[in-house]
């Protein structure tokens, strides 16, 4: 017993000086067992040779060493390292036929290592195989695999992931989730799914933030449904979440885009009487907005009223933004 325990200090020893070969050559001829392998690895799994010589050493130790859970886990975080999640996954699928249970820690790393390195429908079938093995995912685990799909443009299948798998589990989804699946399906032109995700949302009981509002409304813009846009402002004051300058801008944009200029004026006027002001972030946004909307004709005459700008400093702000969207010519000066 005293003697196997010197060789595992000295394999422990060679392998953490790197003498792999010393190590390999100790282990194979005279300790075989599965906690020298697991040193071994250990220090193997730290050398950018890992993937070449971790297969070798596993395979002199077969038959004679079965590999444990230790062996697993260690050689699973070392390919997430290396950006290979799908190696990964291999090898905690051949765990239950070791009579060995995936630990949870290995695989959450692994669907994580899946959500960044893999496509995304790799890392929603590995949720499910957790559930096989009885590990059950946290909310972190299910919302990684949720902003993967998203990420991948794959917003259909982010929803239903969201609707039919997490709320299955019993994982309600947060309203910030709902809100970006509602702003991918407007950035689409969804509209339809627009409507049945903000239906959700009240149905589950869910309070909307000026944010969502704001993300609602503009979706409602871009549909072209500017009487629509102008009713949800008045239900935001209804349920106590008065609208801000974000979306009066959204709003305003829209209407511009159709050339609705007196619409336009009743609106900024509506929202200065709240005391709200296009300071120069929310004027460039608004700038932006109205580039993208089409509204640049009316925008370059509009945008330069009084009642827009309030001092030189601004008008001079303004001017540099119009030029940067390309709303105008070439800079022009500003007399102070």
């Amino acid at each position: 017993m005293r003697r196997e325990a010197d060789h595992h200090r000295l394999v422990a020893i060679l392998a953490h000086h790197r003498r792999l070969a010393a190590a390999t050559t100790l282990f194979s001829s005279t300790l075989r067992t599965a906690r020298a392998l697991n040193s071994l690895l250990t220090a193997i799994c730290s050398s950018p040779a890992f993937l070449r010589i971790a297969p070798k050493v596993l395979l002199l130790a077969a038959p004679s060493v079965s590999p444990d859970a230790t062996t697993f886990r260690i050689l699973t975080s070392t390919l997430c390292q290396a950006c290979r999640p799908a190696a990964a996954v291999d090898l905690l699928c051949c765990m239950p036929s070791l009579l060995l249970d995936p630990d949870s820690g290995s695989c959450r790393a692994v669907l994580s290592s899946l959500c960044e390195y893999a496509p995304a429908q790799d890392a929603a079938a590995f949720l499910d195989k957790m559930c096989h093995w009885g590990i059950s995912p946290r909310r972190s685990d299910y919302h990684g695999v949720f902003s993967a799909l998203l990420q991948e443009g794959m917003v259909a299948e982010a929803y239903e992931f969201m609707k039919n798998k997490m709320v299955s589990d019993g994982v309600a989804p947060a309203l910030a989730d709902l809100k970006l699946i509602l702003q991918a399906f407007s950035d689409s032109a969804e509209f339809d799914f627009v409507e049945e995700v903000f239906d959700e949302i009240l149905l589950r009981g869910l309070v909307p933030d000026v944010g969502l509002y704001n993300v609602y409304i503009g979706a409602l813009c871009r549909k072209g449904d500017l009487a629509g846009a102008r009713r949800m402002m008045a239900c935001m004051e209804h349920a106590g979440c008065p609208p801000d300058v974000r979306t009066f801008s959204v709003v305003v944009a829209g209407c511009m885009s159709t050339g609705d200029m007196g619409t336009v004026r009743e609106l900024v006027q509506q929202a200065m009487r709240r005391g709200l002001w296009w300071d120069p972030p929310a004027l460039a946004e608004l700038i932006g907005l109205l580039r993208a909307g089409g509204g640049a004709t009316q925008a370059q005459e509009f945008l330069l009223e009084p009642l827009f700008v309030r001092d030189a400093p601004m008008l001079g702000q303004l001017i540099g933004a119009l030029c940067k969207q390309g709303l105008l010519g070439p800079a022009a000066a500003v007399d102070d």
